[in-house]
């Protein structure tokens, strides 16, 4: 009987290693968020206009600006074709053009726009400005020009929006073109025209009186004459203020943003979390491998932009549904754009699966009642978009399993007066409105005018495909 025992014990050993198989092994690897054509062109160097084209507003209500021949709007048209050679050496020396209501063929002397009579209107086309009439790049300009507009933007209501939608069609519609504004203000003694609906004039002004420098062209080109702009503004003591240079693009980021995660550390709970005082205390924990005994995630690429969770239910009456983890989101914003808004979007990326407690992954559909978190509360600061996880800690049986979720993060969509970005303050403090007291040291309407370009912008952002600002990937075995 003794010698039976050893085959026994192996018959029963075998039946139960076939009756408890392996989980089966995977591998996970967030999908790459590709970063767009125009957005790699933007980050590499720049490539250096074929020609530079600087276009002065000759009309009038200019005038007052050369009244001091030490004036800050003098000053800064020698800047602008300075920081030109120093920003693209090998380009020649930048075309002077004086504007009305039309560009005149003929280049000027940068010289004479130094003088009172070159802003006198003493031909008919330079009586009035009608800037949006000079946007579109000329047939005998070479194609990779740099524009530069110097103006004072007055313009009627309805030439804003024509302003608006030239602009967006020679540049915001095209990859890796953009629309750049430097606002300054100079002494200035003169008249202001064209002001209100009524086209009423101001004689005698003195103030300081805002003056804007368009930049045209690819967003490399731009940015890099920006920089230059500004560090000869510290150089000459124009001091040109950071905030009030603006680029309007569509690119807005070098490229996507991912989770930053520390497998040293245990996730932070937020504020508003049931358990911040106790992060482990609902159960939640990060871990390197995921098993639940159907499939096991040992190898993750890249797990440092891979959230890995576990997440038990909660089956005591007296525990929380739910639970709140806060996360942070490092992006790389373009230098001088738009920075992002308090709020942002999100949407569950097609590729995201369930295996719902079996060994095999079937896609998740996003607007499935099971999926275990929802991504609130959105806080931009700087390059930084803050954000809580809300975990359902529910106990449902359905939504037993492993998640591999990826969610794509967009900026919000504009909505009545609520946009996605934040405006610099002078766009306010600069502008005033039909129904305001005039003020000769700001700019009738800027504020509509340049809301408009900001919405035009992150309208086409909107309806680009594919171009995300982040992505998120989560791997979380619910319990």
């Amino acid at each position: 009987m003794k010698k039976l025992v050893l085959p026994v014990l192996l018959i029963l050993l075998g039946t139960v290693l076939v009756g408890c198989p392996s989980p089966k092994p995977e591998n996970w690897s967030c999908p790459e968020l590709s970063t767009p054509t125009a957005t790699a062109k933007i980050s590499s160097n720049p490539d250096k206009p074929e020609k530079i084209i600087i276009q002065i507003d000759g009309t009038p209500s200019m005038k007052g600006f050369v009244s001091d021949r030490n004036s800050r709007y003098i000053r800064t048209l020698r800047l602008l074709r300075s920081a030109t050679n120093t920003a693209f050496p090998v380009t020649p020396s930048p075309t002077f053009y004086v504007f009305g209501t039309q560009r005149l063929k003929e280049p000027i002397n940068h010289q004479s726009a130094e003088t009172t009579w070159f802003y006198s209107g003493g031909r008919p086309e330079l009586r009035d400005a009608a800037t949006h009439k000079i946007i579109a790049p000329q047939k005998t300009d070479p194609p990779n020009s740099l524009y530069v507009i110097v103006t004072d933007l007055y313009q009627e209501k309805a030439q804003w929006e024509d302003l608006v939608a030239q602009l967006k069609d020679h540049y915001l519609l095209k990859d890796g073109y953009a629309v750049g504004i430097v606002a300054v203000k100079s002494e200035f003694l003169g008249d202001i025209y064209d002001v209100g609906l009524d086209n009423i004039r101001y004689p005698s002004v003195k103030t300081n009186h805002p003056f804007y420098i368009l930049v045209l062209g690819r967003y490399s080109q731009v940015k890099q004459y920006f920089d230059k702009i500004k560090s000869e503004s510290q150089n000459t003591g124009l001091n040109f203020h950071s905030e009030n240079f603006v680029i309007f693009s569509t690119q807005i980021f070098e490229k996507p943003a991912l989770l930053q995660i520390n497998d040293n550390e245990q996730p932070t709970p937020s504020s508003s979390s049931p358990t911040s005082d106790n992060p482990q205390k609902s159960g939640i924990r990060r871990v390197e491998v995921i098993n639940d005994g159907r499939i096991v995630i040992k190898k993750v690429e890249n797990p440092q932009n891979v959230e890995r969770l576990i997440i038990p239910s909660q089956t005591s009456n007296d525990s929380p549904k739910e639970t709140s983890l806060k996360y942070r989101l490092n992006y790389n914003p373009l230098p001088y754009t738009l920075p992002l808004g308090n709020s942002a979007s999100y949407q569950l990326n097609g590729d995201s699966d369930f295996n719902n407690n079996t060994e095999e992954f079937k896609k998740l559909d996003s607007q499935s009642s099971l999926i275990p978190l929802q991504l609130t509360n959105w806080q931009s600061t700087n390059s930084q978009l803050e954000f809580n996880a809300l975990i359902n800690l529910d106990n449902n049986p359905q939504g037993i399993g492993v998640y591999r979720l990826i969610f794509d993060v967009f900026p919000e969509k504009i909505s009545g007066s609520s946009r996605p970005y934040q405006a610099p303050s002078w766009w306010k403090d600069w502008s005033f409105g039909e129904n305001e007291i005039f003020a000769g040291d700001r700019t009738y309407n800027l504020q509509p005018f340049l809301y408009n370009l900001g919405d035009t912008t992150f309208r086409i952002i909107e309806n680009k495909p594919n171009v995300a600002l982040g992505r998120l990937c989560f791997i979380i075995h619910k319990k």
